[in-house]
């Protein structure tokens, strides 16, 4: 991984099949590993994708964290190396693991064999952006009034962004889906 990936976020996407009848068992090991992984230093996030119908697709799992150090943190510890080691009674095979760093982890998607192109990937992030600056560009400012100009552009930088990469952006790459990956005939 390049010294600017190692600097940045970097998000993983896990695919695991489960074996027929385990969802329970799966359940309660999710549980477990969310618990954990939380407590881990530079963590940022995990989401699981289940899907519609368990004997034919992958369970998806994101773990994000803040830098590669603390993902290598994670990875490398007793921890994590227990709950893989659990995994193995419930899954079938060996897991598919991507690593994600910057831009394209904002557009992660479960099944995606990869990032969608640049061009989809900053069109995705113009539709989002524009009504953010419509709607919620005039709000901030309005609510920040009277602090310090830099301070207050600075406030506003980090809400947009939030907004943008937790509420705006998920939302969109679900409803893009299609666009942003189509499948391939055989799938």
């Amino acid at each position: 991984m390049s010294s600017s990936a190692a600097e940045g976020p970097v998000t993983v996407i896990v695919n695991r099949r489960l074996k027929p009848g385990t969802e329970a068992r799966c359940d309660e090991w999710l549980s477990g590993v969310i618990a954990d992984v939380t407590r881990f230093p530079g963590h940022l996030g995990v989401d699981v994708f289940r899907p519609p119908n368990a004997d034919t697709g992958d369970y998806v799992l994101t773990f994000r964290f803040d830098t590669y150090a603390h993902l290598r943190a994670w990875e490398e510890s007793p921890v994590r190396a227990e709950w893989a080691m659990r995994a193995a009674e419930f899954t079938v095979g060996v897991p598919r693991v991507r690593r994600l760093t910057g831009f394209k982890s904002w557009f992660e998607a479960p099944g995606q064999a990869e990032p969608p192109p640049r061009l989809k990937m900053a069109l995705v992030a113009v539709l989002g952006i524009y009504p953010l600056l419509i709607l919620v560009v005039p709000t901030l400012h309005s609510l920040l009034h009277g602090l310090p100009e830099l301070i207050a552009a600075l406030l506003s930088a980090l809400i947009l962004v939030r907004l943008m990469r937790y509420a705006v952006l998920p939302l969109l790459t679900r409803l893009l889906a299609p666009w942003l990956a189509p499948k391939s005939p055989r799938q």
